[in-house]
């Protein structure tokens, strides 16, 4: 009996210190307030990003954790979708590359209710899958509109430009600029735990799953 307590006692010292060597050099806590990332990542989510320096370069398609260029005190999360020295556009809810449009695969919609204000306001999202660099992931339309377009641009030397998978209802770096890569802390990578449940979108099956 002694013998499996302290087996028990050692692996629990184990984990304890494996969890605050982990936190302190590859991964970190975060948590949104915002819509921006629905359906993937919905307001109280809590989620782990790892560290910058543990995942070497980010890249396109990534779900970058940053600095907000706007307030520094406080973090976005977003999309990479243009890396230096790309040159694209958005039309009609499609990325462009030159001549090359980035499809949609549209899947089945869900119901999302915005609770941060007293309306409630029910929301029928549409959603779709999309591929960016080697990553392939879900966006969703919480607005049905034609989308908020913007001109061909050049993604300067050192900076990102990051887009909220809610295509149209995302603050992002349509709102903020292009984001210095050096102020991105990492990576979103897996949903620690889920925020109640929302429409669709059930906390049960939400909680301990990987971000894509």
């Amino acid at each position: 009996m002694k013998s499996l307590l302290k087996f028990v006692v050692g692996v629990i010292i184990f984990v304890a210190i494996f969890a605050i060597i982990g936190r302190l050099f590859f991964f970190d806590i975060g948590k949104t307030a915002n819509y921006s990332m629905v359906p993937n990542i919905i307001p109280g989510d809590i989620f782990l990003f790892r560290k910058a320096g543990a995942t070497g370069l980010l890249g396109k398609g990534d779900v970058a954790v940053c600095h907000n260029p706007d307030d520094v005190s406080s973090l976005v999360v977003g999309r990479i979708v243009g890396v230096p020295g790309d040159t694209f556009r958005l039309v009609d809810n499609h990325f462009h590359f030159g001549h090359r449009m980035i499809q949609h695969d549209y899947t089945n919609p869900v119901i999302y209710f915005d609770t941060s204000t007293e309306e409630q306001i029910k929301y029928v999202i549409r959603k779709a899958t999309e591929k960016l660099g080697g990553t392939v992931y879900e966006i969703g339309f919480m607005d049905t509109s034609r989308g908020r377009n913007f001109e061909e641009t050049v993604v300067p030397d050192h900076h990102f430009f990051l887009v909220g998978d809610n295509r149209n209802m995302a603050y992002d770096s349509r709102n903020f600029g292009f984001v210095p890569i050096d102020s991105c802390l990492g990576e979103a990578v897996f949903l620690l735990w889920a925020s109640e449940t929302n429409g669709d979108l059930k906390q049960s099956e939400r909680s301990i799953s990987w971000i894509h």
